[in-house]
């Protein structure tokens, strides 16, 4: 989104008036014709507002308060504002009112224009075409606003980080008396009753005097002992002191956080003004909020003269930079020169007549930034802050100072001139002299580039000449080539058909030597088919004799078969005449298994069942002796019933209504127990009537059932003999069935037999012959020996028909192959010759050409001069120096006027006073083109008011400042550059980073909406975001770092290698350069990068503070205090020896990531009073970014076995990154190896120091904790 603009000039535009417009302007006019003919036309800011219900475009024009001044005095300089719609032939003015002086009339989302308003009816103004295009194209400013609003609102984290901690009570008390020093800039109040438990809190505060409405200062400095405290005070109650004009009343003073409270004041003021529109960049809010802003894509800038040494890198920053529309981002890592970069920029801004901020989070930053600006003359620095926060170099750009720094600095100018007046008329009386030579020297020169030309002009006829014949000496050469290819394949072709009939020849002659001749091979072949025959008589003969043999075998297995199957007949004819005999069903089985007669299956099934049959019978034997029993039982009881007069009839009856029940079957063994039971019943004596009715029903249906089961038997029985009967006559069939099967058989063997010996009598025929057609028998092979000898002698009979039949061939065919060879033989030697002629002009066309692109050569040295630009250059030389030659005569004509006004003007330098020097502190601060000031400081009302706008912002360490502070600087610049590593640690607060503390407070929260807030603020980084999401026009990262040691640099080169460009190394000779030149136990000269391992046992163990998160390290503390003692006396060594100068002192820096840690180093160092070789600086390694020593001593404390432990702080690959980039010239490393690269629990981590290691002891640097290597 950017602010639309239009050609400054004056459009005539319609504007039709509604009756609440007219309304609202009679207040100021007698009407709208009077109003607008206050002035000629008027500078208004043209706002678009969201479209209405009637689907029309409402706008709001702002008439300036300032360029508007016939209006700007009618209304008492407020705002006029007109509320219109904007419409094809003008605008409708819809209302019309007055806002205060202080509402902005400018912004990025309104459209500034000069209008000349026509209130005329049927005006025929209408509106322009390009004005009405220019309002649509506008944002609607109502919902940018909200935009900014809804997204800056997750910044809001960051407020809250600051109020947490300026959360203090205001303190108040009494002083006797205040004293000022000699500059009136600093205060100090004397006899103060601070209370003991708030001396501590009162640096920072801001102060007020009881009786004044404002603060008059700030805290700097407490001594608790004399009871003083000494302010800085604000500039307007300085220049009151110096007046003597302030004297307070009461001597009360009231200390408060204010000044905190003033910044967190500001920095809610950008957020208002960014979301106002306020910015000079309307494209900022994008590039804060959007994950990937729109950037203007500028042509790169060339030629750009530079002010300073600049590598690659730098120059393509400085580049970059000037050429940026928007924005351009540097990442500059440790010790890449980012303040040479920041100082070139300035000079090249300045150059081009751009006004400049340089600002950064902390004041160092911003005056190391300034300081490589001091010696050039075109820049006009201004430093703006707090004068005790200001380094040195930068104290004489202060407001106050910059009008007797400048009066210094132009004396000192004049001085120089004036000294040099005895010896300017003859300087420049040389200086033409000088001049007018080099003139004459040049028009020489032009007259030999002249010369030049026309050489060039006649090269160039001659050059496209030979271009030409080369050109048809490459078509030759071509044509040559494809001669000799064509050459080259006929030959080859023909080499090829010789060398195969040579080869032809030499196989044929050695066939037709090594082999017999035909008359002999006949022969052979005649003898061997006489015994191939022989041997086939033999083998027919041995074939017969064996074949005879097998049928006698088998004659004779024949007769044994039908003799077997002879008497099975007659043994089946045999038991049939036994079977009808057979009356006994075991007979009949027992002369079945004699006879060997084996029952068909269903046979067998009759004969089972017939056995089955017969044990039921004979199980039926003791049923008849029973049936006695029951009977002469039942015959007893019926007597004995009788006796007593009992009716035999009614007895069922009787034991029926009894309730008596009997079983329907019964065993043998059952029944014989019944008849026992009741004959012991009756010997006893103990019977009745009653009992013996029972028992004699119990025997009549027990007799029943005996009687039942001689039925059964009796079928039995006849079932018995049927079934025998039928097993007689089912056997009878079988047997006869098989007798008839065996008779067939033995007719099949009796034929067999005869057709067998009709064969054997042929064969012992067939053998007979055979045996009259051989001549002997004796030693005769078998015949598996004779079928061998027979493959044998065909094979050598077909091998030596196959040689017959190739020597006749080859016989045939020598003398034609013979004649092939000969005739490839000549035409070979002919092509030969024609290759020779083609090799010799090809090497004449070669030699030729050669020549002629010798000569091309020449020409196209000539050609590459440029005669034409050179001489174009000398003639504007030549022009520049008689213009020179003029300017210097008017210089010299004008000298003794110059020398006067010099002398005059030395004068009234030197005798200017106050007033002056005042007068010459205001021209050069509204002349500044290069202003310093700290982030939140630009948000200052002062700062504010005289610098509300810059063409370039450079803000420096942007990962130190947090977003809010960013934006302060930030919406004064048209062009931001911001400068930054967001690979070092984020910005500190307190004694934690960012991030850290808004873990804190994140841990704290009880709101979900606020812990939603941060978790942003945490995930992401303004600097790390736009580096990765920009494009590479508009950033680049410096890449050379001349800080450390090339082997220091290897530990922190990982850390910047996802970049485009990778870390490298600027020094030429690192071990020259960064030699530290001592020599000890600990140290040898050729060390750079130390790891002093301890071991991760118990007594070298950490330690946590009580009631706190810090930790400390004894062991580590014992070891570094040796090194030191070390390092302490190989620096006296070094200057003993010439090494170091006698007054030099090594540098040390002490860090570590706990802050426990460094109080004991501080306590150690100053406790240990011989180090007289050394100067010391501790510090945590967060609050050591951004310095650099000779020697690093790291201090990793972290050591312990606890499976909950961890390494803490170390976790942060920033805080590593920081910790390894301090050195210049030694690192040493002091902690547990085996606690960081395997106990840590982040597998990053582990991985991360792991990585460090291997660094080290690829360069031996890998030591215990008494330095010896491991």
């Amino acid at each position: 989104m950017r602010q639309v603009s239009v050609p400054v000039k004056t459009m005539r535009c319609n504007l039709i008036m509604t009756n609440k417009a007219r309304s609202g302007i009679q207040e100021w006019a007698a009407d709208e014709h009077a109003f607008f003919r206050m002035q000629d036309s008027y500078k208004v800011h043209i706002e678009k507002r969201p479209v209405n219900t009637h689907g029309n475009t409402p706008v709001s024009l702002y008439f300036d308060n300032v360029k508007n001044e016939a209006l700007t005095g009618k209304l008492e300089g407020r705002v006029g504002v007109m509320e219109c719609v904007l419409q094809t032939d003008g605008f409708l003015a819809t209302g019309f009112y007055v806002r205060g002086t202080k509402v902005p009339v400018k912004t990025n989302r309104r459209l500034s224009v000069d209008l000349n308003f026509v209130t005329a009816r049927n005006n025929g103004a209408g509106m322009p075409i390009q004005l009405h295009t220019s309002i649509r194209e506008l944002p609607v400013a109502e919902e940018r606003s909200e935009y900014v609003k809804k997204r800056i609102s997750s910044w809001e984290g960051y407020l809250k980080i600051q109020e947490r901690n300026a959360d203090i009570a205001d303190i108040t008390a009494a002083f006797s008396k205040f004293i000022f020093n000699e500059d009136f800039n600093r205060l100090t109040l004397t006899g103060s009753n601070v209370k003991e438990n708030e001396w501590n809190k009162l640096k920072g505060l801001s102060i007020s005097i009881k009786g004044f409405q404002n603060d008059i200062g700030e805290v700097l400095k407490v001594d608790r002992a004399k009871k003083t405290i000494e302010i800085e005070m604000k500039p307007k109650l300085q220049e009151m002191a110096r007046r003597n004009q302030w004297h307070p009343k009461l001597k009360e003073a009231v200390f408060s956080n204010f000044s905190t409270l003033s910044q967190i004041r500001r920095l809610r003021k950008g957020f208002e003004d960014l979301q106002n529109g306020l910015a000079a960049n309307a494209n900022l809010e994008n590039i804060l909020f959007e994950k990937r802003p729109t950037i203007q894509i500028a042509n790169r800038q060339k030629g750009l003269e530079f002010h300073n040494r600049l590598n690659e890198f730098q120059q393509e920053a400085v580049i970059g930079a000037m050429s940026a529309e928007d924005l351009y981002v540097i990442q500059g890592p440790p010790g890449t020169g980012k303040t040479t970069v920041i100082s070139e920029i300035c000079q090249q801004n300045a150059k081009a007549g751009l006004r400049t901020l340089v600002a950064s989070q902390s004041n160092l930053a911003v005056d190391n930034a300034l300081s490589r600006l001091l010696s050039n003359k075109d820049i006009r620095i201004l430093r703006f802050g707090r004068t005790e926060s200001i380094e040195e170099e930068g104290k004489r750009f202060i407001e106050e100072n910059v009008g007797q720094y400048w009066k210094d600095q132009t004396l000192n100018a004049l001085q120089e001139e004036i000294s040099a007046h005895p010896l300017k008329d003859k300087q420049l009386i040389d200086e033409i002299a000088h001049s007018k030579e080099q003139s004459e020297s040049l028009q020489q020169k032009v007259a030999i580039l002249e010369e030049k030309m026309e050489r060039k002009k006649l090269a160039k006829i001659e050059f496209e000449e030979r271009m030409k014949e080369i050109k048809e000496l490459k078509k030759c050469i071509i044509q040559l080539k494809k001669e000799r290819e064509e050459l080259d394949k006929a030959h080859d072709d023909l080499q090829q058909i010789a060398d195969e009939c040579s080869n032809e020849i030499k196989q044929m002659e050695h066939f037709i030597d090594t082999n017999p001749t035909s008359e002999e091979l006949l022969k052979n072949i005649e003898r061997l088919r006489v015994e191939i025959e022989q041997t086939n008589l033999q083998i027919i003969y041995q074939q017969a004799v064996q074949e005879s043999r097998n049928v006698e075998g088998l004659l004779i297995e024949t007769r044994h078969a039908y003799q077997v199957a002879q008497s099975k007949v007659n043994r089946l004819e045999q038991f049939s005449s036994e079977l009808h005999s057979i009356t006994k069903f075991d007979l009949l089985k027992t002369l079945m298994y004699e006879y060997e007669i084996t029952p068909s299956y269903m046979l067998e099934q009759q004969i089972t069942n017939l056995d089955k049959l017969i044990e039921t019978i004979i199980s039926f034997a003791d049923w008849g002796e029973l049936n006695k029993r029951l009977l002469s039982a039942i015959g007893y009881i019926e007597g004995l019933l009788k006796k007593n007069h009992i009716s035999l009839e009614n007895v069922k009856s009787h034991v029926s209504s009894s309730g008596v029940v009997f079983d329907s079957t019964y065993s043998v063994k059952e029944i014989h127990q019944f008849i026992d039971s009741m004959k012991r019943l009756l010997t006893s004596g103990s019977a009745n009537i009653e009992r013996l009715e029972v028992y004699l029903e119990g025997l009549n249906v027990r007799k029943k059932f005996v009687w039942k089961q001689g039925a059964i038997l009796q079928k039995a029985k006849s079932d018995s003999a049927n079934m025998f009967m039928s097993i007689k006559a089912e056997l009878t069939g079988q047997v006869t069935q098989e007798k008839l099967m065996r008779e067939q058989s033995t007719n099949e063997w009796k034929n067999k037999g005869i057709i067998q010996s009709d064969e054997l009598q042929q064969l012992q025929g067939k053998v007979a012959e055979l045996h009259s057609r051989i001549d002997t028998l004796e030693n005769i092979p078998s015949l598996q020996q004779l079928q061998v000898q027979l493959r044998e002698k065909e094979s050598t009979m077909l091998e030596w028909n196959k040689v017959k039949d190739t020597l006749a061939q080859y016989t045939a065919q020598l003398e034609l192959k013979k004649n092939e060879f000969k005739t490839s033989s000549v035409q070979m030697d002919e092509i030969l010759e024609k290759l020779e002629k083609n090799k010799q002009e090809t090497k004449s066309v070669n030699s030729e050409g050669l020549e002629q692109e010798k000569q091309l050569k020449a020409l196209e040295e000539l050609l590459k001069q440029n005669p034409e630009e050179e001489r174009e250059k000398t003639l504007m030389e030549i022009a520049k120096l008689e213009e020179k030659i003029v300017v210097t005569q008017q210089v010299k004509d004008r000298l003794p006027i110059t020398q006067s006004l010099q002398n005059e003007w030395f004068t009234m330098l030197k005798e200017a006073n106050d007033h002056d020097l005042d007068e010459i502190r205001k021209l050069y601060v509204r002349h500044a083109n290069v202003i310093g000031t700290t982030c939140v400081a630009s948000a200052r009302k002062e700062f504010m008011d005289n610098y509300p706008i810059f063409d370039v912002v450079i803000i420096d360490e942007v990962s130190k400042a947090t977003p809010p502070e960013l934006l302060l600087p930030m919406l004064k610049g048209k062009k931001i550059i911001l400068v930054g590593d967001h690979h070092q640690l984020p910005p500190l607060v307190g004694e934690d980073t960012l991030d850290e503390t808004l873990k804190a407070i994140l841990e704290e929260s009880d709101s979900f909406e606020e812990k939603d807030e941060l978790k942003k603020l945490l995930k992401e980084s303004l600097f790390e975001r736009l580096f990765k999401n920009l494009p590479k026009t508009n950033k680049t990262m410096l890449a050379i770092q001349y800080r450390m040691h090339a082997n220091i640099m290897q530990t922190i080169t990982p850390f910047y290698e996802e970049e485009n460009y990778r870390l490298q190394c600027g020094l030429a000779d690192s071990d020259a350069l960064r030699d530290h030149l001592l020599d000890s136990h600990y140290v040898k000269r050729r060390d750079h990068l130390l790891w002093l391992d301890m071991p991760n046992e118990k007594q070298y163990f950490e330690e946590r503070m009580k009631n706190g998160k810090s930790r400390f390290n004894q062991s580590e503390l014992d070891t570094i205090r040796k090194v030191l003692m070390d390092l302490d006396r190989a620096t006296e060594i070094a200057k003993n020896e010439g090494r170091l100068a006698e007054e030099e002192r090594k540098s040390i820096g002490v860090i570590s990531f706990y802050g426990e840690q460094v109080k004991r180093i501080d306590r150690l160092i100053q406790q240990e009073t011989s180090f007289k070789h050394l100067n010391f600086r501790t510090g945590t390694v967060d609050k050591f970014q951004g310095m650099e020593m000779d020697v690093i001593i790291l201090s990793m404390v972290r050591n312990n076995q606890d499976k909950s432990g961890d390494i803490g702080f170390a976790n942060d690959y920033r805080r590593l990154n920081v910790a390894l980039s301090r050195a210049r010239e030694l690192l040493i490393l002091v902690g547990s190896a085996n606690m960081f690269t395997t106990r840590a629990k982040q597998k990053d981590s582990r991985e991360m120091y792991s990585r460090l290691l291997s660094t080290i002891k690829k360069q031996n640097g890998y030591r215990d904790q008494h330095g010896q290597e491991k």
